[in-house]
């Protein structure tokens, strides 16, 4: 009989739900990866439709890549769950438009338990909002 697990291995583990694997039920094809594995013919799985400048077209990942898309996803969730708010308590965006005008200096950060970021894009976020990094000038 294995022992239950203690409360602080339970407080630490990682609980992110696991990405799509071939043969789990979803409609897995066979072709060509779009995203970082360079375009390798594989099992892939169709994400939906991709657009820019007026084009559209079926965008569909491997396992491999999207372990990968799905870790940086998280990441950018946990990110946020971060992410230093204003003095009204709203959460300061990651991202800005170009005409938006400049971010204030954030007011409150609050720290959140979870993982480490996975991936390199979690790790640049990580950095921008607890000032590790400072944000990019216009």
């Amino acid at each position: 009989m294995t022992p239950a697990p203690r409360l602080p291995d339970l407080m630490f583990a990682d609980t992110r739900p696991l990405p799509p694997r071939p043969g789990d039920g979803s409609p897995w094809a066979l072709g060509r990866c779009w995203l970082w594995c360079g375009n390798r013919r594989t099992w892939v799985l169709w994400l939906g439709p991709a657009s820019t400048a007026g084009h559209y077209a079926q965008f569909y990942v491997c396992a491999p890549c999207l372990d990968r898309l799905h870790h940086t996803i998280i990441d950018y969730a946990d990110a946020m769950r971060d992410a230093p708010t204003d003095a009204t308590g709203i959460r300061m965006p990651l991202y800005t438009g170009a005409d938006d005008p400049p971010r204030p200096e954030p007011i409150r950060y609050t720290r959140h338990r979870h993982r480490h970021p996975r991936t390199a894009l979690g790790r640049l976020w990580h950095r921008l909002i607890t000032g590790r990094e400072p944000p990019p000038t216009r």
